[in-house]
């Protein structure tokens, strides 16, 4: 969430965080139209949790954030997919359909795993991104 979104929601009323990493605007009694907020339940960024990652974590051995919202459109009803700046798994240190583990050159993949399990494989972010602009990163998740 960016810094404005969160300024303008405190504006609304006293703010608390809920267990489930969402936002109880204490007080409001609809939720405010913002840019940033996710207000359907359907959206496929609800399918997808990323850390920091790289620059931001010192940790992190690459970007996570934008490659997880460019993926979360391919995550199946049902899945979730984590990606991870590091093999610590911070964001999510449980188990996922899909993780992606940052890497130096590439990414980790890890199925119905954790960022600390043993990967199958290693993909380069540009074949992520490529696979992406073509529409066959579905085997990502097959």
């Amino acid at each position: 969430m960016q810094a404005e979104t969160l300024a303008a929601l405190a504006a609304l009323g006293d703010l608390r965080v809920t267990p489930w990493r969402m936002l109880l605007v204490r007080g409001a009694a609809v939720m405010p139209d913002l840019p940033g907020l996710i207000r359907d339940a359907a959206d496929p960024l609800r399918r997808v949790v990323a850390c920091t990652g790289a620059p931001g974590c010192p940790q992190g051995l690459g970007p996570t954030r934008a490659l997880a919202r460019a993926l979360a459109g391919r995550v199946p009803r049902e899945g979730l997919l984590h990606v991870s700046g590091c093999a610590k798994g911070c964001a999510h240190p449980g188990r996922a359909a899909l993780t992606l583990v940052a890497r130096p050159g590439g990414y980790d993949v890890i199925r119905d795993g954790t960022a600390a399990d043993t990967p199958e494989s290693t993909i380069t972010e540009a074949t992520i991104i490529d696979s992406t602009i073509t529409g066959s990163p579905d085997a990502l998740f097959l």
